[in-house]
């Protein structure tokens, strides 16, 4: 498992689009309150609490790769004396658990995972038969706009350096895409349908916090901090000149749904 730096704080403070999807993803979910349910990227663990204000009798195996996360969700749940929620830091193609889940849930986190079959076999292999999969994460033509804009200013002095023979690896995928990976996985009943979702950001500051913490958090892991700053101000700004007042993440998010094949 490759450990992924994330900054669990900021990321609350920043996160609130993400938290917001989630949420109505758990309702989608409509549980019962008696299920074992993955959580799978949990992230800080601020969507894993709301997930288990819905499981009064049940329980969240809260699953991450980023040691920093995982941290932040042990600290939390400690303070609270929370014991049904059990964080795991792993990966999300090479995770296992003590037992299978009735549900999975992921909110924001399989446009990371390059690798369909090792991410869907994984979490198929987690999960009852029987069992449902419920997630919400980055589609096809996700941030295009200002991915346009990176690609301009990647090229400029200082970045280029620090970029030359990077590959960003996040994978936008269509809905014929990830139910042909679902069910090539064993999935069945498999669904998928992408929408539209921009945030606009009226700050600047906040708008290049937000680019350097999530869109571009492996850009900026490669650059001096000072750089990274610069980098992250630049692409606003670029994103800007080209589409105008105010910056905004075009986001498009991709909806998925599916069954365990055995039953």
């Amino acid at each position: 498992m490759t450990n992924t730096f994330w900054n669990a704080e900021v990321y609350d403070r920043i996160g609130t689009p993400m938290r917001r999807w989630a949420q109505k993803v758990i309702e989608d979910l409509a549980l019962e309150g008696g299920e074992t349910v993955l959580d799978a990227g949990c992230g800080s663990g601020s969507v894993t609490l709301d997930l288990l204000a819905k499981l009064p009798r049940g329980k969240v195996y809260a699953v991450d790769a980023s040691a920093e996360m995982i941290a932040q969700l042990t600290k939390t749940i400690g303070e609270r004396g929370i014991t049904s929620i059990v964080p795991v830091h792993a990966g999300l193609t090479d995770f296992t658990l003590p037992e299978p889940v009735d549900v999975v849930f992921s909110n924001a986190v399989f446009h990371w995972i390059p690798d369909d079959d090792a991410l869907f076999g994984c979490l198929y292999r987690a999960t009852k038969p029987g069992g449902r999969l419920r997630a919400q994460c980055g589609g096809y033509g996700n941030n295009a706009h200002v991915l346009e804009a990176v690609a301009a200013v990647r090229e400029r002095a200082p970045f280029e350096q620090h970029l030359r023979g990077f590959s960003d690896s996040k994978k936008y995928r269509t809905p014929a895409q990830a139910v042909d990976s679902l069910e090539r996985a064993g999935w069945r009943d498999a669904g998928a349908s992408l929408f539209a979702q921009p945030v606009p950001f009226e700050d600047h500051r906040e708008a290049a916090l937000y680019v350097r913490t999530i869109l571009l958090r492996d850009h900026v892991a490669r650059m001096p901090q000072d750089d990274g700053i610069a980098y992250s101000q630049a692409v606003v700004e670029e994103t800007v000149r080209r589409w105008g007042e105010p910056y905004v993440a075009d986001y498009v998010r991709l909806d998925l749904w599916a069954q365990h094949g055995n039953t």
